[in-house]
C-alpha cells in the first residue's frame, strides 16, 4: 500500500455502480421524509445508524439478479449472501450489513439479500491535489467542460481499513478488487483512484 512512507494510489479503487442496463435497479419503499422518521439510508450504509427492520426494495429496472444490485439512490447497494461470504473468507475489513429484502419485479422475495455498509474511515477528498482537464464537448453544439483528474484525500483521516469512503464514494483497496474478479461478482466497476474523473462544478 506504500512505498517509502508515500501511499500508492495506484492500489486502491472506487467501488462502483458500472450503470449496466441488465441488473435489477432497486427503488426504496421509504415514504418522502423518511429521514425525520430517524430512518436514513445514507447513514446506514456508513454506520452511522442502525435497523432491526429490514428496509424494503423493489426491483424498479432491469430484468435480472445479480450479486450487487445498485439502487436509484447515489448510496445504497444490496449485496447477495455470496457477497457476504467472500468478504467474511477473505476477511476484508472495513464493512457490516443492515437487514433488507429485496423484491422481483412480480413482488417476489429475492433469497438472501443485504445493504451494504462501509465502515471503514471517512475521508475528506483533496481536489486541489487532482489535475484540472478540459474536456471537449460531448456534443458538436456544446461547450467544454472542466473535471478534476484523480482523487485524493486526507490520509490521517484513513483508518487502514480495506473499505472505506473518500469524499461520499466508496473506495477499495487491491485486496477487494482481486477477490471480486477472481470470484465472478458482476455488476461492479473498479476505477483506479489516479484515473477518476468528476466535473468540476459538480464538487462543492
Amino acid at each position: 500500500m506504500t512505498s517509502s512512507g508515500k501511499l500508492m494510489y495506484e492500489s486502491l479503487s472506487l467501488l462502483a455502480d458500472p450503470m449496466a442496463a441488465e441488473p435489477y435497479r432497486l427503488r426504496s419503499r421509504l415514504p418522502g421524509g423518511a429521514e425525520a422518521q430517524g430512518v436514513d439510508l445514507n447513514a446506514l450504509s456508513r454506520g452511522e445508524s442502525q435497523t432491526k427492520r429490514p428496509i424494503q426494495f423493489d426491483a424498479a429496472q432491469g430484468s435480472k439478479a445479480t450479486n450487487i444490485l445498485w439502487t436509484q439512490l447515489v448510496t445504497p447497494v444490496c449485496v447477495s449472501g455470496r457477497v457476504i461470504r467472500i468478504l467474511s473468507e477473505s476477511e476484508v475489513s472495513g464493512w457490516s450489513t443492515y437487514p433488507v429484502e429485496v423484491f422481483d419485479p412480480e413482488g417476489e422475495l429475492l433469497a438472501d439479500y443485504h445493504g451494504l455498509v462501509v465502515t471503514g474511515g471517512v475521508c475528506d477528498a483533496d481536489f486541489s491535489r487532482s489535475a484540472v482537464i478540459t474536456k471537449p464537448p460531448p456534443a458538436p453544439r456544446g461547450k467544454s467542460y472542466d473535471v478534476y483528474k484523480g482523487l485524493f484525500f486526507d490520509e490521517d483521516q484513513w483508518d487502514g481499513s480495506d473499505m472505506f469512503w473518500v469524499g461520499g464514494v466508496r473506495v477499495v483497496v487491491d485486496k477487494v478488487k482481486t477477490v471480486f474478479e477472481k470470484s465472478g461478482i458482476e455488476n461492479v466497476a473498479f476505477t483506479p483512484l489516479p484515473e477518476r474523473e468528476i466535473r468540476v462544478r459538480h464538487v462543492r
